[in-house]
């Protein structure tokens, strides 16, 4: 996925997705999925994605207008276009979602399953970091990285 298509923001990264998943239609033609209909299929599986998402802010996600999204609305986006990547394509990762940088196959959180207590910290953690300055922010992913021995 990573070399084949996407951009430089994660709103071109996000469009990409747009343009490649989709869905045979009554008549077994190709369609794309609409933001509406991206927002409303993962609102509506809170059980598999756990995140409300809007229409508004998908649709500013898409824009550019908004362009730092919580990990938790990342990951349900992972989740939602892996399940639904024509066949062929590679695996989407979380990192090149959110950064635009291949991460190790075995690094992907969209297809490991998380556990209740796991994804609840998960949430508290993103929870926590999105009430922070950009600056805290760059702290923590820096504190982050020196634990997982990439810095």
């Amino acid at each position: 996925m990573e070399s084949n298509g996407g951009g430089e923001t994660f709103a071109d990264r996000l469009d990409y997705l747009f343009s490649i998943a989709g869905y045979h239609d009554a008549q077994n033609r190709w369609r794309n999925f609409s933001t509406g209909e991206v927002a409303d299929l993962i609102s509506q599986s809170d059980d598999t994605y756990h995140v409300k998402l809007s229409r508004s802010y998908l649709g500013m996600l898409r824009s550019g207008r908004y362009s730092n999204p919580s990990i938790a609305v990342v990951i349900a986006l992972v989740r939602f276009f892996n399940d639904r990547r024509p066949e062929g394509y590679p695996e989407i990762s979380v990192d090149w979602l959110a950064s635009g940088v291949p991460g190790p196959k075995d690094s992907t959180l969209a297809n490991k399953e998380l556990s209740p207590l796991a994804d609840q910290q998960v949430r508290q953690i993103a929870m926590r970091a999105g009430k922070m300055t950009p600056e805290l922010r760059s702290q923590l992913i820096a504190i982050l990285d020196m634990m997982d021995g990439k810095k």
